[in-house]
């Protein structure tokens, strides 16, 4: 090996990519094609690495950091991004991602393509923005955490085989006449109120995924939690509500309310069934939630 090439080959970049193949269902061969044809593998020293079972991401994760891979991008969807992401707060790596999962609301709010080519060409140039991530109770959050219908349907999605865009639309609409709304007591901003409403979330990201903004006014880097709730309402008005979700004017609804918050105590009178970035889980009565200010470097 000539020197100047054995330079090169030291000084370039470990990157490592996660490929989460039940995210991302037939995408992840196409994924894994384009990586090796258009990553700039005069720059980055490539590793590529799938996970086979839930927990895995994480655990492929912190194995390439003590590797010494200083670039981890997730290959799949927001869940595979909230397991790439809990490996590196606070720290001075780089993380990425192509989106190949059902939703991708972390990477819609970034602005990170969803053809996959574009999203490689991103990681090749390498610029980062530091952004918020939050912690609830024990765990972690980068996008979005929801309690009421949106985190029963995760509950039933998370179920699917076969996941995408039309299956959760399909579960919607036949989970929303079982659902009723739940009542919740929160402490935000050092005020305690009561609030009865169909979904509560809890946003650093402006959307679930799909383009259906939850969350229009949320900024990633601004050191703060978006609280929104939309409210108990009639059946009929449903469908105007999914209008404005998707044209991004949920928040002009008068069944729509928000505060922006550095932390948040939410109280139920039973276990609180969540989503945390879309993945669903069983947290106790009472739920805490902070902001972690600029922790993660994510390319964008």
């Amino acid at each position: 090996m000539l020197v100047k090439d054995y330079l090169s080959y030291t000084f370039m970049e470990k990157i490592t990519f996660i490929i989460n193949p039940i995210a991302g269902h037939k995408k992840y061969k196409t994924a894994e094609k384009y990586i090796y044809r258009y990553l700039n593998l005069k720059k980055f020293n490539l590793t590529i690495k799938y996970s086979t079972k839930k927990g895995d991401v994480e655990k492929i994760s912190r194995e390439a950091i003590n590797n010494g891979s200083n670039i981890i991008v997730a290959v799949g969807g927001d869940g595979t991004v909230n397991e790439v992401s809990t490996t590196l707060i606070n720290s001075k790596l780089k993380m990425g991602v192509i989106p190949i999962g059902s939703g991708n609301g972390l990477a819609l709010s970034l602005g990170i393509p969803l053809n996959i080519k574009r999203a490689i060409e991103r990681i090749n140039l390498t610029n980062v923005k530091q952004i918020d991530s939050m912690v609830i109770n024990d765990s972690h959050s980068i996008n979005i955490i929801g309690f009421g219908f949106d985190a029963f349907v995760a509950k039933y999605f998370s179920k699917e085989s076969n996941r995408g865009l039309l299956k959760y639309i399909y579960l919607t609409f036949s989970l929303l006449r079982k659902y009723k709304s739940k009542e919740y007591t929160i402490r935000v901003n050092n005020k305690i109120e009561k609030i009865k409403a169909f979904t509560l979330n809890v946003c650093n990201g402006k959307q679930f995924g799909n383009n259906f903004y939850i969350s229009p006014e949320s900024k990633l880097d601004d050191g703060k939690l978006n609280i929104c709730f939309v409210q108990d309402f009639k059946w009929y008005q449903f469908f105007f509500l999914i209008t404005l979700f998707y044209f991004k004017k949920i928040h002009f609804s008068k069944l729509y309310k928000s505060y922006k918050a550095e932390r948040l105590m939410v109280k139920t009178k039973t276990k609180n069934l969540i989503h945390i970035d879309g993945e669903s889980q069983i947290l106790k009565n009472q739920v805490n939630i902070n902001v972690r200010p600029k922790s993660i470097n994510f390319i964008i």
